[in-house]
């Protein structure tokens, strides 16, 4: 076997395992009916039980045998596996006749608990590279016959050129939206588009919100857009609590830490409704109500602080507990009103503020933390102003204990329906196993105000002093977060016209407590990097309603498959895949920086996003052309490694030690401030002082630590809207109440089921959903899953096929009666694409609701409007009774 940086050659438009098909036209692009999706799927299945009996799978334990006895003609390639799944696997792939003949993992990573890391989804990669909806030529939409044609570069170019052109002309260029897949999945390639949207002033639609993926509680609370633990940081945590996740199922090639914990004795316990994966795997299953999650964090929090265990240096010394509120006005007392005081010079961004010591007032410096030991945490007194008036102030901890007050264990039980006795259990752990570590899922902050049980969650592990040690804190794991080093010098052009702004005004129109920029004549054109919105996201409705009607007059789409936004779009790019570019992948989940590397050229016509953005660059603002490598299609590999390289020096102090050979040789670790092998979040605040909040990148420092202006750890927020809507301390506030039930009072008597979409086992959200492999798994069949008693009241039963519906969408599917879920729910796993579920999309039924908590401030991708994906009422009706679908539904 041969070791390879690249294999030339033209890729052949199919596999050899559809060797006899004809479905191909002269120009070597697919055609997309020449073979019919059940011959595919069919003919791959019959393929794949025929490798897989004799050892040619990789993935199946027959794997390693045939890596090791691989023909002597091919090669294997290292590369990495980046779909928006936030596992970045090193994969390799064994290339023949310029084809991926198969991927196995690369099982290189140094730390040798990341090995082997990849999943069946990324195993089978080939079967949609090489398969018969790959775009491989550009398309353009006929203007007579209203279809999408196959068409040449240059006409491509120029007509998406003109187009784009034309809206910025009678719009301005900010009416231009653009959604791309999230950043972390692709720096270099991916990042071209961020660097053409910052270059000609088209607003930048935030990912992490568009995707429900934004976790609010951590700009509200430590004032950064996350800072989670690295995975194998895991299997240092001693009592471990899941809320809203199912890592056994959504993070694959990570939920072996957990396991790891475990056998190291500690615990894991998952708070689930539903008996999943995650649960079985647990030490102990919680079956709580759904989104009461912060109601649990409540009570558990009151035990700990009424039966002193908690940590008082810790809470004295990091949040902002000692701080004084004057109790008339809710706002915290400053130290500039209080006489005798000498201020500490701090930033604009910063405030000072006061607190008693040894029952005097003092300054608590933001600058740093535990300057001033000893802070009283309790204080219920009078203080004294400058201006001689007397105002009664109380600690925010008094404050915190009063509100809790009423969050007995009993009242814990009511709302969440764990009994009081395991809620005390858990407390005492939380306060007594050392490290904690909470993770928090999407299905826990995707709700309206999954900010609260954010905030609430966080109380668990700072009131137990569970912060910047190893293996404790608290984690969200939704999307490919944060970015991990300095990547201005390629995303962020010279003399930058840059704006964003939120999606939900333009279904939602502009609200009175808006703070985001919106364009004055909203979204008249969007630009789409591989997100596939027009099936993915819950503005779908939205989406193909106002392109149907007009209002939306264009869209122009990056892909390498034919999705619905393919088929809504006036011009569609033939993308290069994730095994057919060079691109720098890095993701929150794992310290490794990767490399994607081409193992095969792109098929037909298909070009590296590079490329394509320098065109689109060069039309568009030709007197920017020096911002972009002039290169050929044959250049465009050569002028991404020029990037890369341009990117790795310019990186700051996390990456700038990490050269483009030493990423050709294998994944290399990114930097971090603390002493030992595994970052720790906070480590800096809590061991050396520094204040709240870490780095959010890109942006300035004091954008972000303006939110938390103690430089603490905030838990009571005093702007006046948290005033309010009386959220000045974590509180629990139920589902629908100010949602669905505020637009429609009747709405729970209409559609009396929660609708809950969660992420699936066999697809990265949209992606893989025409994968012939995961279809195969699923038998081609999209299934609603609901209590076997609910669906016994509705007179349904298993395999029923079952309309999903409210008064915005509906969608179709078989019924799955488990009775490991709680009542009251339908379950639907995402990322179906509408051919298979009735036309509409399954997020068809969802609404992007707007929390005016999210309003405050605005800074995309970090304080922002999120959408609330499981904020959802729905009812269910038999469709057609009996075991199987239609073939119209298959």
């Amino acid at each position: 076997m041969k070791e390879t940086e690249h294999i030339k050659g033209r890729t052949l438009p199919v596999n050899d395992t559809l060797a006899g098909h004809d479905i191909s036209d002269e120009h070597g692009a697919p055609a997309p009916h020449g073979v019919s999706r059940r011959a595919f799927v069919g003919g791959l299945a019959a393929t794949t039980c025929a490798l897989a009996a004799g050892g040619m799978i990789a993935g199946i334990p027959a794997a390693k045998s045939l890596a090791e006895n691989a023909p002597s003609e091919g090669m294997w390639v290292r590369t990495t596996c980046a779909p928006n799944c936030t596992g970045s696997c090193g994969m390799k792939a064994f290339v023949k006749d310029g084809q991926i003949k198969m991927v196995s993992q690369a099982a290189d990573y140094p730390y040798e608990h990341y090995n082997p890391r990849g999943c069946l989804k990324g195993l089978s990669i080939n079967t949609m590279i090489h398969g018969p909806e790959r775009l491989t030529k550009p398309l353009v939409r006929n203007a007579q016959t209203g279809k999408m044609e196959q068409t040449s570069w240059e006409n491509a170019l120029d007509t998406a050129a003109s187009k784009l052109q034309e809206i910025a002309r009678k719009y301005g260029p900010d009416s231009i939206g653009v959604i791309w897949q999230v950043q972390g999945t692709g720096h270099i390639q991916k990042g071209s588009l961020i660097r053409l949207t910052k270059s000609l002033g088209w607003s930048a639609i935030g990912g992490y919100e568009l995707n429900g993926d934004l976790p609010m509680f951590w700009p509200e609370t430590f004032g950064c857009q996350s800072e989670e633990l690295e995975s194998y940081a895991w299997e240092d945590s001693r009592y471990t609590l899941i809320f809203g996740s199912n890592p056994m199922v959504t993070r694959l090639p990570d939920s072996h830490f957990l396991n790891f914990s475990r056998e190291a004795g500690g615990k894991v316990v998952c708070f689930d409704p539903n008996y999943s994966a995650t649960a079985e795997k647990s030490t102990d299953w919680v079956q709580i109500k759904p989104d009461t999650d912060a109601a649990f964090a409540l009570a558990a929090a009151r035990y700990i602080i009424e039966n002193n265990l908690h940590d008082k240096e810790f809470c004295a010394n990091f949040t902002d507990l000692p701080l004084l509120i004057n109790t008339n006005t809710g706002k915290r007392v400053l130290a500039r009103d209080v006489p005798g005081l000498t201020l500490p010079s701090v930033p604009e961004y910063r405030e000072v503020y006061v607190a008693l010591k040894n029952g005097a007032p003092v300054c608590v410096d933001p600058e740093h933390l535990g300057s001033t030991p000893d802070l009283q945490l309790e204080v219920n007194t009078q203080l004294t102003l400058k201006n001689g008036s007397t105002i009664p102030v109380k600690s925010s901890m008094v404050l915190l204990r009063e509100s809790l007050a009423p969050c007995t264990l009993e009242w814990g039980e009511s709302i969440t329906g764990v009994p009081a006795k395991t809620i005390q259990t858990i407390a005492h752990n939380c306060a007594t196993i050392k490290p904690l570590h909470i993770i928090l899922g999407g299905s826990a902050i995707q709700w309206h105000h999954g900010d609260l049980k954010g905030r609430a969650c966080s109380l668990l592990v700072a009131l137990t002093g569970n912060l910047g040690k190893l293996g404790a804190g608290i984690s969200t794991y939704v999307g490919q977060y944060k970015t991990r080093f300095k990547a201005a010098s390629w995303l962020v052009p010279p003399n930058p016209n840059a704006t964003s702004a939120p999606f939900h005004y333009a279904v939602n129109g502009r609200t009175p407590t808006m703070s985001a920029p919106f364009p004055k004549s909203g979204f008249k054109a969007l630009v789409v990097g591989w997100g596939n919105p027009f099936e993915q996201h819950n503005v779908a409705n939205w989406l193909r309603s106002a392109r149907e009607k007009g209002d939306l007059e264009c869209v122009i789409s990056f892909d390498f498959q034919q999705t619905k936004t393919v088929e809504y779009s006036d011009v569609a790019f033939a993308c290069a895949s994730w095994y057919e570019k060079t691109e720098l992948v890095i993701t929150p989940l794992h310290p490794w920086v990767q490399l994607e590397r081409p193992l095969v050229d792109p098929p037909g016509e298909a070009r590296p996003e590079l490329w394509i953005c320098k065109e689109l660059a060069n039309r568009l603002a030709p007197e920017r052309k020096n911002q972009w490598p002039q290169c050929t299609p044959e250049q465009a590999e050569s002028a991404a490694e020029d990037v890369l390289a341009t990117l790795l020096k310019n990186g700051g102090p996390t990456i700038e030690h990490i050269t483009v050979d030493d990423l050709k040789k294998g994944p290399c670790k990114l930097a971090h401030a603390n002493p030992g092998e595994k970052a720790i979040p906070f480590y800096v605040q809590i061991h050396e002082g520094k204040p709240f909040p870490t780095v959010s990148r890109p942006n300035p420092y004091p954008k972000t630590a303006k939110f938390v202006k103690s430089g603490r750890i905030e838990f009571y927020k005093d702007e006046d809207r948290f005033l309010q809507f009386k959220e000045q301390l974590p509180c629990y506030k139920p589902a629908f109440v100010d949602t669905e039930l505020k637009a429609d009072p009747d709405a729970l008597k209409k559609f009396p089921f929660a609708y809950v979409t969660r992420n699936s086992l066999f697809r990265v959200h949209s992606t893989y959903s025409n994968n012939p492999f995961m279809l195969e798994l699923q038998n081609n069949t999209p299934k609603a899953f609901m209590n076997p008693h609910d669906a016994e009241e509705k007179g349904l039963h298993q395999g029923d096929v079952v309309e999903v519906y409210n008064d915005r969408g509906r969608i179709s599917a078989a019924l799955v009666c488990d009775p490991g879920m709680a009542p009251g729910q339908v379950i639907f796993d995402q990322g179906w694409w509408s051919r298979y579920t009735g036309e509409e999309s399954y997020n068809s039924l969802i609404f992007p609701w707007i929390n005016p908590i999210h309003e405050i401030y605005y800074m995309s991708s970090v304080w922002s409007p999120n959408m609330a994906w499981n904020e959802c009422l729905c009812n269910v009706r038999l469709l057609e009774a009996g075991g199987a679908r239609k073939e119209v539904m298959s």
